[in-house]
């Protein structure tokens, strides 16, 4: 017969683990809102402009709307590159250039793989726009987003 005492060292073992598994697998950066009009259609962006908002993206998000995205912004022109690890919806994925011309686009499938490939383009870019994968025919290469983005 076990004791009341293993039994509950037991339990923590158990519960410990689990708990801090939800916990590292749950979005918890909080993300500022910008209200855009791109291409005539209203958006309400998440803005990635930090390190740890970058890293954390859109993982783990179950829906996104057809009218929510993320924005990130980067402080100069770079091979910025991303990857659908944790990502549980497809996304279209928009790479613009420092003027906020779209130089590429991409529908992305989530990854549930151990190593999940990542996604750049070849040209620098200075931003990537995520959205529903429903937006991907609003967009095309050599559209410029600059009058919306740099108001």
């Amino acid at each position: 017969m076990i004791s009341l005492a293993k039994f509950s060292l037991i339990l923590l073992f158990i519960i410990i683990p689990v708990a801090g598994f939800a916990t590292q697998h749950m979005p918890s950066e909080v993300f500022p809102v910008q209200s855009m009009e791109l291409m005539d259609k209203m958006y309400q962006l998440e803005i990635a402009d930090s390190v740890k908002r970058k890293k954390q993206g859109l993982m783990f998000r179950k829906n996104l709307s057809q009218n929510a995205g993320m924005l990130f912004i980067y402080s100069g022109p770079g091979n910025y590159r991303i990857w659908m690890k944790n990502t549980l919806i497809p996304l279209t994925v928009i790479w613009l250039d420092e003027q906020a011309t779209i130089i590429d686009k991409k529908i992305l499938q989530p990854c549930r793989s151990v190593n999940c490939p990542d996604y750049g383009v070849s040209t620098p870019s200075m931003f990537i726009l995520e959205l529903h994968p429903s937006e991907y025919s609003r967009f095309n290469i050599g559209d410029s987003l600059a009058v919306i983005l740099f108001r």
